[in-house]
């Protein structure tokens, strides 16, 4: 099988997934991010390629509805 090496966990909510390759935190398919062929958690894949998050974030005091 070509995905041998990858460890699988089963998550809190029930969900069969990876592990992270550096850490060993269990990730769903939706959050683990792929590098190298292996399983990454966000934190650890930012270190492996540098990338980052393209979405901006505003704070705002209030939300809209609530105004």
């Amino acid at each position: 099988m070509p995905h041998e090496h990858v460890e699988l966990a089963q998550t809190a909510n029930g969900e069969i997934g990876p592990k992270c390759n550096q850490c060993g935190i269990r990730l769903t398919f939706g959050n683990a991010m792929v590098n190298d062929q292996v399983y990454l958690c966000w934190e650890h894949y930012v270190e492996a390629t540098g990338a980052g998050s393209a979405t901006k974030t505003h704070d705002t005091e209030s939300r809209f509805w609530k105004q």
